[in-house]
């Protein structure tokens, strides 16, 4: 909710504030209200707009859960490409310890070779 200084005051003296209703029968439609309003104020409300139409209470609150669902979908979205990313990133990991133990292996392997050359040779069958 907005919270914009209305030209009224409220009946506990101060300004009253100009807020938006959101609500099903009156959604966008303006209104002056206490600034304890949410906290119960002195009570004191006022519409700044006119009552809006019928075909207008019916499509905007529509339009409005239309936007929430896509705004939902869109952070469901948005969780799935971080889980996405952290799989690739467990992969890549994975893939690289895989790449050091197969190097490591190789040279091993190499290492036993040299070695049993080595040992040939001093042996005199090469």
């Amino acid at each position: 909710m907005s919270t914009i200084v209305g030209r009224v005051d409220c009946y506990c003296g101060r300004r009253a504030v100009v807020r938006t209703s959101w609500t099903e029968v009156n959604p966008g439609r303006r209104f002056n209200a206490c600034r304890d309003y949410n906290r119960g104020g002195c009570g004191f409300f006022d519409w700044e707009d006119p009552p809006m139409c019928r075909r207008a209470r019916a499509i905007i609150p529509r339009l409005l859960r239309k936007k929430n669902e896509m705004e939902q979908e869109i952070m469901k979205l948005k969780c799935s490409k971080k889980k996405l990313w952290k799989v690739i990133l467990l992969l890549f990991g994975v893939w690289l310890i895989c790449i050091w133990v197969s190097v490591g292996c190789c040279l091993k392997k190499q290492e036993d070779c040299s070695r049993l050359l080595k040992m040939k040779m001093i042996a005199g069958h090469v």
